[in-house]
């Protein structure tokens, strides 16, 4: 792991999960089982309570993005999760410091689990990318 130890720019980690967790969706959406997809969403349930309660939710975060990464059925994509934790920490520090941060997490949250509930591989993609994209615009990006 001695990519994660790298100390990266916010703004290069949200780059590289921009390449790689719109597709994680995708194919999530399309491959996952059904007990991969429920666990997926109730994870995602749980966020949005800790963002309610305003709870620390990096734990919950990683696990919700791990179990889309083992959903794709891609050895490769889960040897690759630890070095997007370092971005979602990162990027979980950074938004619970912004209200409207929060809030879109919310609504972009509840978009992505509305696709993979229905299978709809590319409306996930979709919704992971402007998830990322949305964080990008309104943190402060070093």
């Amino acid at each position: 792991s001695s990519l994660a130890s790298v100390k990266v720019k916010a703004k290069d980690l949200y780059e590289m999960r921009l390449i790689f967790e719109p597709e994680a969706a995708y194919y999530a959406a399309q491959r996952g089982t059904e007990e991969e997809i429920q666990r997926i969403l109730a994870l995602g349930a749980e966020i949005e309570e800790r963002i309610r309660q305003k709870k620390d939710r990096t734990k919950v975060e990683q696990a919700f993005h791990k179990s889309i990464a083992r959903a794709t059925h891609n050895e490769f994509m889960n040897q690759l999760m630890p070095v997007i934790y370092e971005g979602i920490n990162k990027g979980v520090r950074l938004s619970q410091a912004y209200e409207e941060v929060e809030q879109a997490t919310l609504i972009e949250h509840r978009m992505l689990m509305d696709f993979l509930k229905s299978r709809n591989a590319e409306g996930a993609r979709n919704a992971m990318r402007i998830h990322i994209l949305h964080a990008m615009e309104q943190l402060p990006m070093e």
